[in-house]
């Protein structure tokens, strides 16, 4: 394909040659595969939904026709020959026939179906989204979902302290829910850690959705959302074994392996897998881990495909720390503050398993160059059973921690589906890709949470042998079973005239939820929910020719809330509105992409204290954030990639019957700022060799509502350094090393305090990780 023609394409397609037309101001190219029945890539999503690998600097070559053999009644078959390579520039590395689900070379993505459901230009799409690709996550080597979001604008992470062992995410001050794939993974049952956590080794790419999105999803927090590609098979082979060892005795391997089983690419298949040992940054922690991820796709025809993805996962942890008392980390004390290190739990007692595996697959039959269905599917399952001291707060000598024992099981099963017809067409002067979806889930989820408190430590000079009471003699304070479903009926239209998208979201969803409580909270009894909600989203953006896109964007949203007040009435869903600006621009010819964006959302129906019996809650809530955001991501030479953001936000409590209006919100820093850059040679004395760095800022925050915890802001340092060893010698092709540092200096600090001092979380101490990396075709 020409690159002179590179441009946004018009949503549809045409059974003629080739040919360059201008639509809306912008040059494009139709390739001569539409005359076979193949898919305009911007025309929705196109067909097959499989995964061409990108080629890496080193491996691109000319591109190879395909061969394909007719049959009857226009259905094309695939024949013996490989799918067509992208050829690129062999020193550079950005996006060339990118799908919304596929990879992306280098920092930028070009396409998403994260904000419209559709494969559609992130430049078109009147909402902010933020892609994090494999290539960034390899480059800083990040080792999980919150690692790999660090140098993304508007995220909060670290809510519970950097070691804890499940993902908790903030975007724009509000809890943001988790998706893969496009559909819900299992909400936790209460308060018990049953959250699936997700290998960001099999992902393709993590995107970050922000602002109301109800009108797609149905209930999500007003926040966004964040959503996980996974790695699916590919057309051509490409296989690589990682070996990664470094801080805390970590050794881990790693492997992807993929291609065509048969001549005919027919059948393709995708294996991943990682297995994980090491330590943790607190004393007397270990993790054990071990995940796998098989994929296959089948591709009858040109025009229909199905994907079959599952993976398995098991994390068995020795030791458990979520939280190290304010008192001796966060406020000035006499005896100083406790290091990284120290370990106020129960050697050889805590613990913490989780297990989870998931079977599901992904459909999509074009019928004819206008008309398409697609269909995902997964059943999900997840467990986890811990054992755990927790800190209770400090005693007034300074060092005396106080300390409860938590025995919690609780499991969770989840059936999600999203069916959608597409249609592509155009009414006069007017393309419309419109959209209609019905989408499902039902999840049955049970918890069982014991504690008690135990004896105290001291928190400098720790004596452990505390006596723990068995689970069997503690009476539950959690105990519940609960069915839940929501069913949703969902339109859109995305609508092209001249320079203008104008996108339309609609939305009905039906909810409902059975608990079943046999434990003191809530007061045993059965609790039934019934809830319907109507949410969409309306949004303008205007593509001018030399890549800038302003847009505008209303946008409402809805939760279902759980739990009762202090008389057993439900509490009814919060629901949330936002109003967003802002502009995105890709200056033509390049691969580097601005965006900034001003927003004001607001969340209703909020859940505050009981002023009347603290244990229960009331909905008297109102909370409201304000803000700037800014990102820039890319290319801005050949050798020179870099991810930058920053972030503002004034968020505040708008009403509450605590007497804390106008303060801010808990655990949400006021500004961020970040910037990674990473240079690598391809050409002279030293090619191959990259150099990279990263700096993050987290402003001021709040650990509790009343604002009189202050999270002082922290700067932290990282860096890279790689080589690819085939510019070394042509007989070392594939083989490659790098090493990661992070908080390079091993600055202290305090990530996040919940709800007061006596549960606050330290941030993650300097890590250093080397890697080494083989890789053929």
């Amino acid at each position: 394909m020409k690159r002179d023609c590179e441009r946004p394409r018009v949503w549809g397609a045409t059974s003629k040659g080739l040919f360059c037309a201008t639509v809306f101001g912008l040059s494009m190219q139709i390739a001569p595969a539409l005359a076979q029945g193949a898919s305009d890539p911007g025309a929705g999503q196109p067909l097959p939904p499989v995964t061409v690998d990108a080629p890496k600097p080193q491996s691109a070559r000319p591109a190879q026709p395909a061969r394909r053999a007719a049959r009857s009644q226009n259905v094309t078959r695939r024949a013996a020959a490989p799918a067509q390579r992208q050829v690129v520039d062999p020193g550079a590395r950005g996006a060339v026939g990118e799908r919304a689900n596929g990879p992306v070379v280098g920092y930028l993505a070009n396409q998403s179906a994260t904000g419209t459901k559709t494969d559609t230009p992130i430049l078109t799409t009147p909402q902010s989204i933020s892609v994090v690709t494999k290539d960034q996550i390899a480059d800083q080597g990040a080792q999980n979902l919150v690692e790999a979001l660090r140098y993304t604008p508007g995220v909060t992470l670290d809510t519970f302290g950097a070691t804890t062992f499940f993902d908790s995410i903030k975007l724009r001050g509000f809890d943001a829910p988790r998706y893969l794939d496009g559909l819900r993974l299992p909400l936790d049952p209460g308060t018990q850690f049953a959250y699936p956590r997700i290998e960001t080794y099999g992902l393709e790419r993590l995107e970050v959705l922000r602002g109301p999105s109800s009108g797609l999803y149905g209930q999500t927090d007003p926040g966004g959302l964040i959503n996980m590609v996974s790695k699916r098979p590919t057309a051509t082979p490409q296989h690589e074994i990682v070996g990664t060892f470094g801080s805390f005795d970590r050794f881990q391997g790693a492997f992807d392996t993929s291609g065509p089983i048969d001549k005919n690419g027919e059948f393709l298949y995708r294996l991943v897998g990682l297995a994980r040992s090491t330590d943790g940054q607190q004393d007397f922690v270990h993790e054990n881990k071990v995940f796998i991820a098989p994929s296959l796709t089948w591709r009858p025809t040109t025009d229909t495909s199905f994907t079959f993805l599952s993976h398995y996962q098991n994390i068995d942890n020795k030791g458990w720390q979520q939280y190290v008392p304010g008192g001796v980390s966060l406020l000035p004390n006499p005896f100083g503050h406790v290091p990284y290190s120290r370990y106020i739990g129960e050697p050889g007692a805590d613990g913490f398993k989780l297990e989870q595996f998931s079977l599901g697959y992904a459909f999509e039959h074009r019928f004819d160059n206008n008309l398409q269905f697609r269909s995902n599917f997964r059943y999900f399952d997840v467990s986890q059973n811990l054992t755990g001291v927790r800190s209770e707060g400090l005693l007034p000598d300074f060092r005396t921690a106080l300390r409860s024992i938590n025995y919690v099981n609780s499991a969770a099963q989840n059936v999600a589906l999203d069916n959608q017809i597409q249609a592509d067409f155009a009414t006069g002067p007017l393309i419309h890709k419109v959209l209609v979806g019905f989408d499902y889930q039902r999840q049955a989820s049970t918890s069982d949470y014991k504690f008690s408190f135990i004896a105290p430590i001291d928190a400098f000079t720790p004596v452990y042998g505390a006596f723990l009471p068995p689970p069997s003699t503690l009476a539950s304070f959690i105990n519940t079973e609960t069915t839940a479903k929501q069913a949703g009926l969902y339109a859109q239209d995305q609508v092209k005239f001249d320079r203008w998208t104008l996108t339309l979201t609609g939305r009905e969803d039906w909810a409902e939820a059975e608990t079943v409580s046999k434990g003191s909270f809530p007061a045993a009894g059965t609790y039934l929910q019934n809830d319907r909600a109507s949410t969409g989203r309306v949004g303008l953006n205007y593509l001018f020719d030399f890549g800038l896109s302003p847009y505008a964007n209303y946008s409402t949203s809805f939760v279902p809330i759980s739990g009762t007040d202090q008389f057993g009435h439900v509490f009814r869903p919060t629901t949330g509105e936002g109003a967003e600006i802002g502009v995105k621009f890709k200056p033509v010819g390049s691969n580097l992409m601005l965006t900034a964006a001003f927003f004001e959302t607001t969340q209703q129906n909020v859940l505050t204290a009981d002023p009347t019996n603290i244990v229960f809650s009331v909905q008297t809530g109102e909370a409201r954030v304000r803000g700037f955001e800014f990102e820039a991501r890319g290319n801005v030479t050949r050798e020179l990639e870099i991810v930058g953001g920053y972030s503002n936000y004034d968020p505040r409590v708008t009403r509450s019957n605590d007497g804390f209006v106008g303060n801010y919100l808990v655990n949400t820093a006021l500004d961020q700022a970040s910037l990674w850059a990473k240079y690598t040679w391809y050409d002279g004395p030293v090619a191959g060799l990259g150099i990279g760095g990263g700096v993050r800022h987290v402003g001021e925050s709040f650990g509790d509502a009343a604002n009189t915890i202050l999270i002082p802001d922290y700067t932290l340092f990282d860096a890279t350094v790689s080589f690819d060893f085939k510019y070394l010698r042509p007989d070392l092709k594939g083989w490659s090393a790098q090493i990661n540092a992070t908080n390079l200096t091993n600055r202290y600090y305090v990530a996040s305090c919940v709800t007061g001092l006596a549960y606050c979380g330290l941030g993650a101490a300097r890590t250093v990780l080397g890697t080494v990396k083989y890789a053929w075709n």
